[in-house]
């Protein structure tokens, strides 16, 4: 054994190196000391926040610790062609390469992986207890109070959740609300903890939402210099025409009431003679002759007393409606005033009007991040929650319509949780979603999510059969899935740059089994057994494929514990991360290992047998 790996490792070592290797090693560590120093620098310096623009310290990192990962990759390169031939150098390389890009991707998914757990077991529920398909929970509080006595159990949350739509004054969406009991779920999830707007004691406590009233836009004073301030300058048939002083424009200004069902729009026939009573329009000019044709030039003005009649007249506009009568403040109501506005009547359940500021049936919801984005609101917005389970009307069916204002804004980081789901009070899900007393599942948290079997054993014994308990692993197993096939295929695909490698192996062994045919001849006939030639050629391509893989994970682990420490900094809003995580997998890593030498180890094979399979005359043959 030790005869085959000397003459191996001589076949394998170079005779003379080649010189420009120490031109490429110097330049090499040039952009090494390069790099090194602009990394060194950027620790000092101040970085960018998230969602920012990336900072100088962030692009020196980036850019620093690139060329100093080629200044090194060159270095070795051109350190090992000086030691070994430049064919089995780049064979070496060709190994590295698939097993650092090996290391380095399956470390990223697992960090990826890991992070999307942190942050779906810190927002929802490691165990799930829920009734079978199209049932409810009936009375769950005496479950509820069985569940909490099972040991490592630390929270337990009754929901209500159901499909609705929200609705504010810049847009609606379809989310799922979910009722919960606010002191309950602050226990079994850590929702108050990723609230970013607004405050979780205003979902305990409505009496503390925040309130931001509509803003009113207040009328802009007219100048001298615009538009109206011409008609001083124009001749009508009576003389020129006066505009009306600054203050009757301010006085203009004035705010449509809220309670007003028209839509703000007052009936000119009604109003002019008013205004013009009131002084704060012209008054009107005798009539005259109509202008000919061709003296008309298109910039005369029209009088609406003459002329709203006459459109009128020929139907081109609707016609007046009759005058508002205000009532005097002692007047009787009316009989019709007198009767209560029935419970089911569309007017109990305005569908058009979001609360006022003291509205009393207004409730506090919770909102993710790319909900409140969607809808434009923030924490003290007002919005209404639109849910199909109406009611029967003389009117038809109307749907149900709840009042309510945004107590805060969480973000969990995972999309859909940010943007498919809003939180109310328990009593006011029920009240709305036609539920009352019932829940359709009970979130349960642990203090341990990765200690399922002793937990979900007593909460399964607690829930009894009829009951199906859930862990987190099962709840995301569509997710989590995918992740694992994911890793699984970029395990397959990144394989085949080592498969390629040991093809390499497999043709260099094969040409040097070709040009040593006169030495594999002479070593046969001095005595020489077909297994010691076979050695010697295996072992060739074992240690060239053994140095790339350890070389390989070598720098693979390498640039893991780099970028772990301060990480690939991804400031943008395309992202919810703010640098890539990576988790390191001793398992993974013995697996790139084993697949790499497994590889190179049958691509040894047929050169090896092909040279103790050489006759020394045939040998002898070739090398004339």
């Amino acid at each position: 054994m030790s005869l085959s790996l000397r003459v191996a490792w001589r076949h394998l070592r170079a005779r003379r190196p080649p010189g420009w290797t120490r031109a490429v090693g110097a330049a090499a560590l040039v952009l090494v000391a390069a790099g090194t120093a602009a990394v060194v620098w950027s620790f000092g310096q101040p970085t960018s926040e998230p969602g920012l623009e990336l900072s100088n310290a962030d692009l020196a990192y980036v850019i620093g610790s690139l060329a100093a990962a080629i200044g090194l990759l060159v270095f070795s390169f051109a350190a090992t062609v000086r030691g070994f031939t430049l064919l089995v150098a780049i064979t070496g390389f060709s190994v590295a390469q698939g097993c650092a890009a090996l290391v380095l991707v399956l470390s990223l998914l697992g960090g990826l992986e890991g992070d999307l757990q942190r942050r779906l077991l810190g927002h929802r529920a490691h165990l799930r207890i829920a009734p079978p398909a199209g049932s409810e929970i009936v009375n769950p509080e005496p479950l509820v109070r069985r569940v909490q006595a099972v040991p490592d159990v630390v929270g337990v949350s009754p929901e209500l959740a159901g499909p609705i739509m929200i609705r504010s004054g810049f847009g609606r969406a379809g989310v799922n609300l979910v009722g919960v009991d606010p002191v309950l779920h602050a226990a079994a999830s850590g929702l108050p903890d990723e609230v970013v707007e607004g405050d979780y004691a205003a979902f305990l406590d409505p009496s503390r939402l925040p309130r931001r009233p509509f803003p009113v836009i207040e009328a802009a004073r007219v100048a001298p210099e615009d538009g109206l301030s011409d008609m001083a300058n124009e001749t009508g048939p009576e003389g020129p025409v006066e505009a009306p002083p600054a203050a009757d424009h301010e006085a203009e200004a004035e705010v449509v009431d809220e309670g007003d069902d028209s839509g703000g729009w007052e009936d000119p026939a009604q109003e002019i003679p008013r205004l013009r009573a009131e002084g704060k329009i012209p008054p009107a000019r005798a009539p005259g002759p109509p202008p000919a044709p061709e003296e008309d030039d298109g910039g005369g003005w029209e009088d609406p007393e003459q002329e709203i009649p006459r459109l009128r007249a020929e139907g081109k506009i609707p016609p007046a409606r009759p005058p508002v009568v205000e009532e005097p403040a002692d007047a009787e109501p009316s009989l019709a005033d007198q009767l209560p506005a029935p419970e089911d009547s569309p007017a109990a359940e305005p569908a058009d009007d979001l609360p006022g500021e003291d509205d009393p049936r207004t409730v506090p919801v919770l909102l993710g991040i790319e909900l409140a984005a969607e809808l434009s609101v923030t924490a003290g917005d007002p919005v209404q929650l639109i849910t199909p389970e109406g009611r029967m009307t003389p009117a038809g069916l109307v749907p149900g319509v709840l009042q309510a204002r945004v107590a805060g804004v969480y973000a969990t980081g995972v999309y859909d949780d940010d943007r498919d789901y809003a939180y109310v009070p328990l009593p006011d899900a029920q009240a709305f979603l036609r539920a009352p007393g019932a829940v359709t599942s009970i979130a349960v948290r642990l203090g341990d999510p990765d200690a399922l079997a002793a937990a979900k054993a007593g909460v399964v014994g607690v829930a009894g059969p009829e009951l199906v308990v859930e862990d987190w692993r099962q709840i995301h197993r569509g997710l989590f899935s995918a992740m694992f096939l994911e890793k699984v295929a970029m395990f397959v695909a990144l394989l085949f740059v080592i498969l390629v490698a040991a093809f390499g192996i497999l043709a260099t062994n094969m040409m040097s089994v070709m040009e040593r045919s006169a030495e594999i001849a002479i070593l046969k006939a001095m005595g020489a057994r077909d297994r010691l030639i076979a050695q010697i050629f295996a072992l060739e391509g074992i240690i060239v494929g053994g140095v790339g893989c350890v070389g390989g994970i070598a720098a693979g682990l390498a640039l893991c514990a780099w970028f772990s420490e301060r990480g690939i900094p991804l400031r943008s809003d395309a992202f919810t991360l703010e640098a890539l995580p990576l988790r390191v997998d001793p398992w993974e890593v013995a697996l790139v290992a084993a697949a790499a030498l497994v590889l190179v180890s049958l691509a040894s094979v047929l050169p090896a047998r092909a040279a103790a399979a050489l006759r020394p005359v045939d040998g002898l043959r070739r090398g004339e």
